[in-house]
């Protein structure tokens, strides 16, 4: 059977450029230095026979060494200095790196790009000699990566955002053959794949994969829907098997789903052989897989000799110009864009991480995602299945070369089964799109999707201009149009004169809002790079602040604008809010020292700013009320005649304002959004929301006074990192909304992974024993094997 053995742990790391490494060698296995055993470690760098010895003993007087170095240029004289640190993958190495006032980085981050070497050593027992293949699989690099090998160069890989693999069966050393080393070079100097922060290293698993002579191709494993009846499901399934044996096998590949066994003909196997063999069959009574209902089965595919474990979902997908049905049922698409960073760890994401995310956007009522402008993770693919997320995969780039056909091919049939997979989406606001050129490129990268992947939706998401001028022959290639920004004042009527002008055509939204705010923050701040959340009078396209009205002003779009945009042209099948989340680079519309955007829902750390609410308020069934601002007078926007604006989110029909228990009116909430304008009074600013003359929900803000401690309160507790908000206080135990001291943080039982705190424009050394709070609070993420003890001390 097959068996993994994770390579996570213990891995050596080194920043800067060691000297490359030789790719190319002049006998087998001997290139020495760092991708071989060194004098401390156990093992020879080059394990050669006893006619290589005498024959390098012939040619060096005797010495073995000296025969190395001149016969195959053998380095023997690398060791690991203190450069060389201890790290645990995901690791990002760019996420330490100090900012950089570089206005050609400020799209990706303000880091400079680097490159930095990951050196692992390991064992395998002798029993694994025969009968078994080795695999060492990555899950992603960033960026260009090269791999050595026990000394040999193994290969390499492009993409950061495509996972792969080497079968090294024949070039580990096993037993007393001595220790494996494995050695690779990660490198961002090559230029990157995306206009936002990227980060760079080994940042996700590594994996050692055993498996038997004839097996499984997990990866190829596939069972899909093909029709929901009344009362079963038409099903598909797929088994690849691999004979790497040199005997004839004849195996019987099996799939079980709870009592239920599919059976497939028995096969003969060639020696060296690939084949895949397919099946129908049928599921009585199906549970159906929905963001409301998330159900997934449990398949054991079989054969004699090896199994593996996959989860699946029983849906069916449709698209027509009237929007999506899922389920066969019209369904309104609540979701979100999102790139794969996140605070204080960069792009060293695990599933811990990429769960949390996805639950405060389900909390939000987000029931899509769509993975700009990259493919997507499995740990996304994963968190999309279990907490019920449709989900947009994406090609990272309009392209049909070699290698790329190859990583969209592979990372399509990885992810093929997982049920949260909708949409393929193969290119974002390509320049060329909408060619001719483009138009062949597509064609190609459709096919490709079709071929392997017999369910998902494919679309494009265009950029298009004001007029709707498209080719007719294009907009065929896809079974979807996507659409980004169809509501904006920017880009013009360009989505209604398509539906006009070719109504057969299905349309979608698959990119809107990009709009401007700072979580905490009620006024506009230029130099500290900060945005209203009343709406900003900066612009998207426009330099320095603006006039209400002017072009971009406030984002793409507001929110108000984009639901109503959903409201009025259903047919657009709902929306995906650009972003979920704020993330490094692109920090529009500011420059250095921003260093993050301001686009996201929640910010870095994954705090809701105040819109988070109004999507709530419109998504969500259960009586919700927010208010906004905070109540403390440092940092409102109070007039002349010392009033202030307040506003609140809601799903109920009426809301009353409160001033310490004095009423400012009842009012009807018309489209989730009513505002008042008062006079400031320091105390309580309450809420109350009535449906039907009744109060059935409230919310509060109160003033606090000055800061006495910093308590930690765990907001998620995953399987390997619990997150927790650092919160300042004051000595009645409320939020100090605009605290910004500088923190201690010290844990036992617990390793401190990440702090950060959302601010946009927090350039500051990083660090991971300190730091600041922004608007009263920031974020901090612990690796522990069970309950931790955080301790916290104000420092400023």
């Amino acid at each position: 059977m097959q068996k993994r053995r994770n390579l996570n742990q213990d891995w050596k790391f080194h920043y800067g450029e060691i000297g490359i490494p030789r790719k190319m060698a002049k006998k087998a296995h001997a290139l020495g230095g760092l991708t071989a055993p060194v004098t401390e470690e156990a093992g020879y760098p080059v394990n050669y026979g006893l006619g290589g010895e005498h024959f390098l003993k012939l040619i060096a007087g005797g010495d073995t060494v000296q025969g190395l170095k001149n016969l195959a240029g053998t380095e023997f004289d690398a060791s690991l200095d203190k450069n060389w640190q201890t790290v645990t993958i995901p690791h990002d190495w760019k996420i330490s790196q100090p900012y950089v006032d570089d206005p050609m980085l400020l799209m990706s981050g303000s880091k400079a790009e680097g490159i930095g070497y990951y050196r692992k050593t390991f064992s395998l027992e002798n029993t694994l000699i025969d009968h078994k293949r080795i695999i060492i699989h990555f899950e992603g690099v960033m960026r260009s990566a090269d791999i050595w090998l026990n000394g040999a160069y193994v290969g390499s890989n492009n993409s950061g955002y495509v996972s792969f693999s080497f079968d090294v069966t024949e070039m580990v050393r096993y037993g007393n053959e001595g220790t494996n080393v494995l050695l690779v070079r990660s490198d961002t100097t090559t230029g990157p794949e995306g206009w936002w922060y990227e980060g760079g290293g080994i940042y996700k698993d590594v994996w050692l994969e055993i498996r038997p002579l004839t097996a499984i191709n997990q990866d190829k494993a596939y069972i899909y829907t093909k029709e929901i009846h009344s009362e079963k499901a038409s099903m598909g399934a797929e088994i690849c098997i691999e004979n790497s044996s040199e005997q004839v096998r004849t195996v019987l590949p099996e799939i079980s789903i709870g009592s239920q066994a599919v059976v497939f003909d028995s096969q003969i196997m060639q020696p060296f052989e690939e084949r895949t063999v397919t099946k129908e069959f049928e599921i009585v009574a199906p549970k159906l897989w929905s963001p409301e209902s998330p159900y997934l089965y449990d398949a054991i595919f079989r054969i004699d000799t090896d199994e593996c474990h996959k989860k699946f979902g029983v849906r069916t997908f449709a698209y027509d110009t009237s929007g999506f049905y899922l389920n066969g049922e019209s369904y309104i698409l609540q979701g979100v864009c999102e790139h794969q960073d996140f605070a204080g760890v960069g792009i060293a994401l695990n599933q811990d991480i990429v769960d949390y995310k996805v639950k405060i956007m389900k909390d939000m009522g987000v029931n899509a995602w769509r993975s700009a402008h990259h493919f997507a993770s499995e740990e996304l693919l994963t968190a999309c299945d279990k907490f019920g997320i449709l989900l947009m995969n994406e090609n990272r780039l309009l392209e049909s070369t070699p290698w790329r056909l190859r990583d969209l091919e592979e990372m399509v049939i990885k992810s093929r089964m997982h049920a949260s997979l909708v949409f393929w989406s193969v290119a974002n606001e390509e320049v060329i799109g909408n060619t001719a050129q483009a138009g062949r490129i597509a064609k190609r990268l459709v096919r490709s999707i079709k071929r392997n992947n017999y369910e998902s939706l494919v679309v494009s998401a265009e950029l298009l201009n004001p007029k709707g001028i498209v080719d007719p022959e294009y907009l065929a290639i896809f079974d979807v149009l996507g659409v980004n920004y169809p509501e904006a004042d920017v880009m013009g009527p360009g989505a209604v004169k398509i539906k006009e002008n070719y109504p057969g055509v299905p349309l979608m939204s698959t990119e809107s809002a990009s709009y401007f705010s700072t979580r905490g923050i009620y006024q506009d701040d230029e130099k500290k790079c900060q945005c209203s959340n009343f709406g900003s009078m900066f612009s998207m396209v426009l330099p320095g602040k603006r006039q209400p009205g002017d072009p971009g002003v406030g984002g793409t779009a507001k929110p108000e604008k984009v639901m109503s945009y959903l409201n009025e042209h259903p047919y657009m099948g709902g929306v995906f809010l650009w972003t979920a989340f704020d993330y490094y680079g692109e920090p529009s519309p500011f420059g250095w020292p921003a260093i993050s955007s301001a686009f996201g829902i929640a910010d870095l750390c994954g705090f809701p700013k105040d819109y988070y609410y109004y999507y709530a308020a419109s998504w969500r069934k259960e009586p919700m009320i927010h208010v906004l601002p905070h109540w403390n007078l440092e940092g409102l926007p109070i007039d002349s005649n010392g009033h202030v604006p307040v506003r609140v989110f809601s799903n109920t029909s009426e809301a009353e304002l409160f001033i310490n228990q004095k009423s400012y009116g009842k009012k009807p909430v018309n489209e989730h959004v009513v505002d008042w304008i008062v006079p400031y009074q320091a105390g309580k600013l309450e809420v109350i929301g009535y449906d039907h003359g009744q109060p059935v929900t409230q919310a509060y803000k109160e003033t606090s006074s000055i800061i006495k401690s910093v308590v930690s309160e765990k907001i998620f507790d995953g399987e390997e990192y619990s997150l927790y908000r650092l919160k300042g206080i004051d000595a009645q135990q409320r939020l100090v909304h605009t605290a910004d001291n500088r923190v201690t943080v010290a844990v036992e039982n617990g390793m401190v992974i990440g702090l950060a705190n959302g601010d946009p424009a927090n350039y500051e050394e990083y660090s991971l024993k300190q730091v600041r709070l922004f608007q009263g609070q920031a974020l901090l993420i612990i690796r522990s094997n069970g309950e931790c003890n955080v301790q916290t001390e104000i420092q400023e």
